[in-house]
Protein backbone atom coordinates (compact mmCIF):
# COMPACT_ATOMS: atom_id res chain seq x y z
CA UNK A 1 0.00 0.00 0.00
CA UNK A 2 2.84 2.36 0.87
CA UNK A 3 4.59 1.53 -2.41
CA UNK A 4 1.49 2.33 -4.47
CA UNK A 5 1.05 5.62 -2.61
CA UNK A 6 4.60 6.63 -3.48
CA UNK A 7 4.03 5.68 -7.12
CA UNK A 8 0.82 7.70 -7.24
CA UNK A 9 2.51 10.79 -5.79
CA UNK A 10 5.25 10.43 -8.37
CA UNK A 11 2.69 10.14 -11.17
CA UNK A 12 0.87 13.28 -10.00
CA UNK A 13 4.10 15.28 -9.85
CA UNK A 14 5.28 14.18 -13.27
CA UNK A 15 2.00 14.73 -15.09
CA UNK A 16 1.57 18.12 -13.37
CA UNK A 17 5.00 19.12 -14.66
CA UNK A 18 3.97 18.26 -18.20
CA UNK A 19 0.72 20.20 -17.93
CA UNK A 20 2.41 23.27 -16.48
CA UNK A 21 4.74 23.34 -19.45
CA UNK A 22 1.88 22.78 -21.88
CA UNK A 23 -0.28 25.56 -20.41
CA UNK A 24 2.61 28.00 -20.36
CA UNK A 25 3.25 27.27 -23.99
CA UNK A 26 -0.40 27.71 -24.94
CA UNK A 27 -0.67 30.98 -23.05
CA UNK A 28 2.29 32.28 -24.98
CA UNK A 29 0.32 31.75 -28.17
CA UNK A 30 2.83 29.39 -29.67
CA UNK A 31 0.49 26.40 -30.04
CA UNK A 32 1.54 22.82 -29.55
CA UNK A 33 5.22 22.96 -30.42
CA UNK A 34 8.48 24.43 -29.24
CA UNK A 35 8.28 27.88 -27.63
CA UNK A 36 10.86 30.56 -28.11
CA UNK A 37 12.48 29.49 -24.84
CA UNK A 38 12.46 25.84 -25.91
CA UNK A 39 10.45 24.72 -22.88
CA UNK A 40 8.52 21.83 -24.42
CA UNK A 41 7.99 19.57 -27.40
CA UNK A 42 5.32 18.61 -28.79
CA UNK A 43 1.93 17.37 -29.89
CA UNK A 44 2.52 17.95 -33.58
CA UNK A 45 1.93 15.34 -36.23
CA UNK A 46 -0.82 13.14 -37.56
CA UNK A 47 -3.27 10.92 -35.72
CA UNK A 48 -1.53 7.80 -37.02
CA UNK A 49 0.40 5.94 -34.35
CA UNK A 50 3.56 5.59 -36.43
CA UNK A 51 4.16 9.34 -36.51
CA UNK A 52 6.74 8.71 -33.80
CA UNK A 53 8.95 6.86 -36.29
CA UNK A 54 8.12 8.77 -39.46
CA UNK A 55 8.28 12.25 -37.91
CA UNK A 56 11.22 14.24 -36.57
CA UNK A 57 12.62 13.79 -33.06
CA UNK A 58 10.96 15.15 -29.95
CA UNK A 59 13.46 17.51 -28.30
CA UNK A 60 13.42 18.49 -24.62
CA UNK A 61 14.49 21.83 -23.14
CA UNK A 62 18.04 20.58 -22.47
CA UNK A 63 18.48 19.55 -26.12
CA UNK A 64 17.93 15.81 -25.63
CA UNK A 65 16.41 14.21 -28.75
CA UNK A 66 13.93 11.36 -28.26
CA UNK A 67 13.32 8.82 -31.03
CA UNK A 68 11.11 5.72 -31.20
CA UNK A 69 11.93 2.76 -33.43
CA UNK A 70 10.01 -0.48 -33.98
CA UNK A 71 10.86 -4.07 -34.80
CA UNK A 72 8.46 -6.82 -35.86
CA UNK A 73 8.74 -9.97 -33.75
CA UNK A 74 5.97 -12.02 -35.33
CA UNK A 75 5.11 -13.24 -38.81
CA UNK A 76 2.89 -11.36 -41.24
CA UNK A 77 -0.74 -12.45 -41.26
CA UNK A 78 -0.72 -13.71 -37.68
CA UNK A 79 -3.14 -12.42 -35.08
CA UNK A 80 -1.85 -9.06 -33.73
CA UNK A 81 -0.75 -9.30 -30.12
CA UNK A 82 1.81 -8.21 -27.52
CA UNK A 83 4.39 -10.45 -29.20
CA UNK A 84 4.02 -8.73 -32.61
CA UNK A 85 6.28 -5.70 -32.08
CA UNK A 86 8.96 -4.29 -29.83
CA UNK A 87 9.62 -0.56 -29.43
CA UNK A 88 12.85 1.12 -28.39
CA UNK A 89 12.72 4.66 -27.04
CA UNK A 90 16.13 6.33 -27.39
CA UNK A 91 17.42 9.55 -25.86
CA UNK A 92 20.44 11.36 -27.33
CA UNK A 93 22.12 14.32 -25.61
CA UNK A 94 24.20 16.92 -27.50
CA UNK A 95 27.05 16.10 -25.09
CA UNK A 96 27.31 12.57 -26.45
CA UNK A 97 25.44 10.53 -23.84
CA UNK A 98 22.62 8.23 -24.89
CA UNK A 99 20.18 5.86 -23.23
CA UNK A 100 17.36 3.58 -24.31
CA UNK A 101 14.49 1.50 -23.01
CA UNK A 102 12.81 -1.35 -24.92
CA UNK A 103 9.20 -2.51 -24.44
CA UNK A 104 6.89 -4.93 -26.21
CA UNK A 105 4.20 -3.27 -28.31
CA UNK A 106 4.16 -0.04 -30.29
CA UNK A 107 5.08 3.10 -28.35
CA UNK A 108 3.56 6.37 -29.58
CA UNK A 109 5.34 9.61 -30.29
CA UNK A 110 6.18 10.89 -26.79
CA UNK A 111 5.45 14.17 -25.05
CA UNK A 112 8.48 15.44 -23.12
CA UNK A 113 8.83 18.19 -20.52
CA UNK A 114 11.81 18.64 -18.25
CA UNK A 115 12.81 15.18 -16.99
CA UNK A 116 9.52 13.49 -17.86
CA UNK A 117 8.42 11.47 -20.89
CA UNK A 118 4.74 10.59 -21.40
CA UNK A 119 3.56 8.19 -24.13
CA UNK A 120 1.10 5.43 -24.93
CA UNK A 121 1.69 1.85 -25.97
CA UNK A 122 -0.40 -0.27 -28.34
CA UNK A 123 -0.41 -4.08 -28.13
CA UNK A 124 1.57 -3.83 -24.88
CA UNK A 125 2.93 -6.49 -22.58
CA UNK A 126 1.67 -5.45 -19.13
CA UNK A 127 4.67 -7.03 -17.41
CA UNK A 128 6.83 -4.23 -18.87
CA UNK A 129 5.18 -1.69 -16.53
CA UNK A 130 4.52 -0.92 -12.90
CA UNK A 131 0.73 -0.78 -13.12
CA UNK A 132 -1.01 2.00 -11.18
CA UNK A 133 -4.66 1.87 -12.29
CA UNK A 134 -6.86 -0.26 -14.52
CA UNK A 135 -9.49 1.63 -16.55
CA UNK A 136 -10.20 -1.23 -18.93
CA UNK A 137 -12.88 -3.88 -18.94
CA UNK A 138 -11.58 -5.99 -21.81
CA UNK A 139 -9.33 -9.01 -21.87
CA UNK A 140 -5.56 -8.82 -21.54
CA UNK A 141 -5.29 -8.98 -25.34
CA UNK A 142 -7.55 -5.96 -25.81
CA UNK A 143 -5.80 -3.26 -23.77
CA UNK A 144 -3.38 -0.39 -24.27
CA UNK A 145 -1.44 1.74 -21.78
CA UNK A 146 -0.72 5.37 -20.96
CA UNK A 147 2.69 5.43 -19.31
CA UNK A 148 5.18 7.88 -17.85
CA UNK A 149 8.89 7.57 -17.18
CA UNK A 150 11.47 9.90 -15.65
CA UNK A 151 14.57 10.70 -17.70
CA UNK A 152 17.34 9.83 -18.03
CA UNK A 153 16.29 6.18 -18.21
CA UNK A 154 18.19 2.94 -18.66
CA UNK A 155 17.38 -0.44 -20.16
CA UNK A 156 16.17 -1.60 -16.73
CA UNK A 157 13.79 1.34 -16.12
CA UNK A 158 10.18 0.28 -15.43
CA UNK A 159 7.61 2.95 -16.45
CA UNK A 160 4.47 3.71 -14.45
CA UNK A 161 1.32 2.94 -16.43
CA UNK A 162 -2.47 2.77 -16.46
CA UNK A 163 -4.50 0.46 -18.70
CA UNK A 164 -7.26 1.40 -21.16
CA UNK A 165 -9.72 -0.47 -23.36
CA UNK A 166 -8.67 -0.78 -26.99
CA UNK A 167 -5.53 -2.48 -28.25
CA UNK A 168 -4.33 0.66 -30.07
CA UNK A 169 -3.76 4.09 -28.50
CA UNK A 170 -3.03 7.51 -29.96
CA UNK A 171 -0.22 9.70 -28.75
CA UNK A 172 -1.32 11.54 -25.58
CA UNK A 173 -2.35 15.19 -25.72
CA UNK A 174 -1.97 17.35 -22.60
CA UNK A 175 -4.19 20.44 -22.40
CA UNK A 176 -6.32 22.38 -19.90
CA UNK A 177 -5.01 20.29 -17.00
CA UNK A 178 -6.15 17.04 -18.60
CA UNK A 179 -4.50 14.20 -20.54
CA UNK A 180 -6.42 12.98 -23.61
CA UNK A 181 -5.92 9.62 -25.35
CA UNK A 182 -7.97 7.96 -28.10
CA UNK A 183 -7.93 4.16 -28.10
CA UNK A 184 -9.38 1.70 -30.57
CA UNK A 185 -9.85 -1.93 -31.47
CA UNK A 186 -9.46 -0.94 -35.16
CA UNK A 187 -5.75 -1.38 -35.80
CA UNK A 188 -6.03 -0.54 -39.50
CA UNK A 189 -7.47 2.90 -38.71
CA UNK A 190 -5.10 3.80 -35.88
CA UNK A 191 -2.00 2.62 -37.73
CA UNK A 192 -2.76 4.33 -41.04
CA UNK A 193 0.47 5.31 -42.80
CA UNK A 194 2.68 2.72 -41.13
CA UNK A 195 4.37 0.55 -43.72
CA UNK A 196 5.89 -1.55 -40.92
CA UNK A 197 2.47 -2.30 -39.49
CA UNK A 198 0.46 -2.51 -42.72
CA UNK A 199 2.88 -4.97 -44.30
CA UNK A 200 1.91 -7.39 -41.53
CA UNK A 201 -1.74 -6.54 -40.86
CA UNK A 202 -3.03 -4.36 -43.70
CA UNK A 203 -5.80 -6.82 -44.64
CA UNK A 204 -6.60 -8.02 -41.13
CA UNK A 205 -10.32 -7.91 -40.26
CA UNK A 206 -10.51 -6.10 -36.92
CA UNK A 207 -14.29 -6.39 -36.64
CA UNK A 208 -14.96 -10.00 -37.57
CA UNK A 209 -17.06 -10.41 -34.42
CA UNK A 210 -18.87 -7.11 -34.89
CA UNK A 211 -17.88 -5.63 -31.51
CA UNK A 212 -14.80 -3.49 -32.21
CA UNK A 213 -14.93 -0.12 -30.40
CA UNK A 214 -13.17 3.25 -30.25
CA UNK A 215 -12.87 5.36 -27.08
CA UNK A 216 -11.78 8.79 -25.88
CA UNK A 217 -10.16 8.80 -22.43
CA UNK A 218 -9.75 12.00 -20.38
CA UNK A 219 -7.57 11.80 -17.27
CA UNK A 220 -6.96 14.28 -14.46
CA UNK A 221 -3.48 15.22 -13.29
CA UNK A 222 -3.29 12.40 -10.75
CA UNK A 223 -4.01 9.74 -13.37
CA UNK A 224 -7.66 9.38 -12.34
CA UNK A 225 -10.20 8.80 -15.08
CA UNK A 226 -12.30 11.93 -15.56
CA UNK A 227 -14.42 10.66 -18.46
CA UNK A 228 -14.50 7.80 -20.93
CA UNK A 229 -16.51 8.20 -24.14
CA UNK A 230 -17.41 5.45 -26.56
CA UNK A 231 -16.80 7.17 -29.91
CA UNK A 232 -17.68 4.27 -32.21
Amino acid sequence: MKKMYVLLVAFIFWVASIVVGSDAMMNAGSGMGMTGSGSMMSNTGSFGMMNGMAGGPVVSSDGTAFLVTYNTTNSAGSTPGSNSFTSTVMAYKPTGESSSITMNGIVSRPVVYGNVMLASSSLPDMSDYSMMSNYSSGTSDNKSTLFIVATPFTSSTVPLAITMDGSYASMPVVSNNYVYVVTSDYGSAMMNGSSTYNNMYGNYNYNSSGDAKTYLYIFTLDGTLKKKYEVQ
